[in-house]
């Protein structure tokens, strides 16, 4: 017997992986779409504070990204040099830059810095079913003004923002689990726990019935006001 995959949000829900089953629902429902023609974004989510931050191995990226100050180390230097040169703000007199405020989708763009946090077979949770790999974008905000002798320029950076960007899509070759709707049980290694699932079956699930479609996945922006700021030459 054919398994039936549109059954996995409700074995999700059956776990209380809420957000996995949201965001596939999600997929299920869209007109037909495939990475990277994205459908509109899922912006409302995965929240920081009240979802992600609550699974440990999430909380450990996040707080070394945090303690080893990201965006102002070598690499995010430079990224910020060609952010801040793509706005026209290597030239005159000081401006600042950032408004953590505005909407996620429109700032990604000017993340200068990422960490990826991973999963492993062990990490069998709303997390991994709803993300998988996923990787954590840092934002900036601050000011920017010509350094003395002209030739460079002094950023400041007061506020930084986190945020998860994801691709919610099946493109490519993934084993997805073992999946089975009669007692709501999922394995990723026993193949007698259920039928295996592949992203070959969600796209061929799309070409029979002209829906499922791929879409960009954000986060809310974790905002953290930096004192003292940290400040470098560009």
């Amino acid at each position: 017997m054919t398994f039936d995959i549109t059954k996995i949000p409700g074995i999700m829900r059956s776990k209380t992986w809420l957000n996995a089953a949201r965001l596939m629902d999600s997929w299920f429902s869209r007109p037909s779409g495939v990475a990277p023609a994205y459908g509109p974004p899922d912006t409302a989510t995965i929240r920081m504070d009240t979802w992600v931050l609550r699974f440990p191995r999430a909380r450990q990226v996040y707080d070394q990204l945090i303690r080893e100050r990201v965006w102002a180390n070598v690499a995010a230097q430079r990224e910020v040099g060609m952010m801040l040169q793509r706005k026209g703000l290597l030239a005159g007199a000081a401006r600042t830059f950032g408004d953590l405020s505005r909407p996620v989708e429109m700032q990604d763009p000017d993340y200068v810095n990422y960490r990826v946090v991973s999963f492993g077979f062990s990490d069998l949770d709303d997390m991994s079913a709803a993300l998988g790999n996923f990787a954590f974008r840092v934002l900036i905000a601050g000011s920017v003004a010509p350094a003395p002798g002209g030739a460079r320029f002094q950023v400041t950076i007061t506020e930084v923002g986190i945020y998860i960007r994801d691709s919610y899509d099946f493109n490519g070759d993934q084993d997805l689990g073992y999946w089975d709707d009669t007692d709501n049980s999922v394995s990723m290694i026993n193949p007698l726990s259920g039928t295996k699932v592949t992203n070959a079956d969600f796209r061929a699930w799309r070409a029979h019935n002209g829906r499922g479609g791929d879409f960009l996945v954000f986060s809310d922006v974790k905002r953290t006001t930096l004192r003292p700021p940290d400040s470098f030459l560009v």
